[in-house]
Order: C-alpha cells, then structure tokens, then sequence
C-alpha cells in the first residue's frame, strides 16, 4: 500500500500545479455573466460576511482590502475597514480603496449598482449564497477569480455533506419550527439553505411554504400547525432566554415534549464552510427529537 502512495501524492500535487500554472479564460457568475479572473497579488473586497469567509477559506484573505460590516470571521477581518452595509455600498470609500476586484452578495445588489462598479472601473463578481450546495460553489468560484486551485475546505464540506444525508436519508422525517425571531414570531420560507439543513437532516419546516423569505408567523398558525421541534439559532450564551420564552407557550407539542433544539448561529446563519459543523450539531438534536 505505502508503495501506491506515493505516486497518488505525486499526481495530485501535479495536478494542483497545472491548475495554479493554467489560466482560467472566463468564470460564470450567479447572473449568468462571464468575468474575467484577476490572478493571485490583487486588491479584492468582499460585500457580505459569508464572502469575506470565503475569500479566506479559499486562501486570499491577504489581498482582502475591504469588507462589508458585520465581516467577523475570520479575526483578521475585524480589521479591514467596511465599505458596505445595511444602507449599501459605500461608493466614495470603496473607489478609495482601488480594487481590482470585487465578490457581491446578490441578494443585496441594488438597482444601480452594476452600473456603478462599471463606472468605476470595478470587476464584480456577484454570488448567489441561497442554497447549501452553493457553499463549496462560492469557494471554489472565488479561487478561480483569484487564481488559486480549488480549495480542500470546498471538497471537505461536500463529504461532510454527503454523509449527513445519507445517514438521514432513511429516517424518520421530524416537522419543525424554524425560528429566527421570536417577536415577531418570524421563520425562513422558499428555498434556502437553513430549510436545505433541516433536509439534510431529515427535518421539515411546517412553514417552508409560505411566501416570502423571512415571513412572519401567527401563534394561531403555529398551534395549527403544531411542529415536533423547534429550533433556533444565535450566540450560546443566548439559550436559556430561548428555552426561557417558549415556557410561556407550555400547549404546544415541542414545549411539552422539550424538543426545544438550539444551535450555534455562527455555524448556522451563514453560507459558510463553517456551515458543516452546524448541520452535523443540528442533525444529532434531531435525532434526539427521534427518540
């Protein structure tokens, strides 16, 4: 066996040289347009916490110059000034930054922002972070543009991946409340990476269906609908209050039962590699719920 090694460790380091040594022409971004890579050594910016992640979990957290707010993983990102937010881009000091490049998040381009970055001179490459499998999607797309070989970290999400699913595939299916605030009561609907986490793990959320992506949700739906669990998600110090405000809802199932699940939101809100820890932690309290 240790004969046969060596030779497989010999090809695959070949072959990340080719990759790193071969030009990539054109990435397809998640609107469907084809962007020019820009190589290792340039000036990049990163438009939403997930993409910052990504940025570094694909190895080109060095040529990060600017971030958007709320960017705090990993602790060098604390340091890199914001240049976006909840009002948006911050044109004046992203100009000011010179970037050769820059990721953003779809869901928060606004009307006039291509248009912007064009006049400014600014590749954009815009990703979709909607889905679980857009997660090792983002990373290995963000090492083209930076002309790097696909990260291990999107491979390794995509093993974890699998073996979640394939270990829950045959189990009991578990319904759930999926709680991202409590007051209002507020859930995740549509197609989205929390719902594709709770599949994963053999868990669906009664109120996937509803319109919207963040929908509000009436206590007479919720005791209509009566889910087995309900999970939430947020900083660990922050699950007593959470097990602390469903004590005043004792009639529904998951409250009796204590089939209350809480997760760690930093693996959790984000379409992030450290996203797999999450799924994995939520998938063993559910199969708590199961028994």
């Amino acid at each position: 066996m240790r004969a046969l090694a060596w030779p497989r460790r010999i090809a695959a380091l070949l072959l990340g040289v080719a990759f790193a040594t071969t030009s990539v022409a054109q990435v397809r971004d998640d609107l469907g347009r084809s962007i020019a890579p820009v190589g290792t050594g340039k000036r990049i910016v990163a438009l939403s916490p997930f993409i910052t992640e990504a940025v570094y979990a694909a190895g080109a957290g060095a040529e990060l110059v600017g971030v958007s707010e709320y960017s705090d993983y990993p602790e060098a990102a604390k340091r890199l000034p914001p240049v976006s937010g909840a009002l948006g881009v911050e044109w004046e000091k992203l100009a000011a930054l010179k970037p050769d490049l820059a990721f953003a998040w779809k869901d928060t381009l606004r009307d006039n922002d291509l248009e912007r970055f064009a006049q400014l001179r600014i590749p954009v490459f815009v990703l979709s972070g909607r889905r679980l499998d857009d997660v090792p999607r983002t990373l290995r797309a963000v090492a083209m543009m930076t002309g790097r070989p696909p990260p291990a970290a999107a491979m390794s999400f995509e093993l974890r991946m699998t073996k979640v699913r394939v270990a829950n595939a045959k189990k009991p299916r578990v319904t759930v409340l999926l709680e991202i605030q409590h007051r209002p009561l507020m859930t995740i609907a549509g197609p989205h990476f929390m719902n594709d986490t709770l599949a994963a793990c053999g868990a669906d959320n009664v109120f996937a269906n509803l319109p919207g992506v963040a929908p509000e949700v009436s206590w007479e739906q919720l005791m209509a609908r009566d889910p087995q669990a309900i999970v939430g998600a947020g900083a660990l110090e922050n699950e007593k209050d959470f097990r602390d405000r469903w004590k005043d809802h004792p009639t529904l199932r998951a409250v009796k039962t204590g089939a209350l699940i809480y997760v760690n939101g930093d693996h959790f809100y984000r379409p992030t590699a450290r996203l797999a820890e999450g799924v994995e932690s939520l998938c063993s309290k559910v199969d708590e719920v199961r028994k």
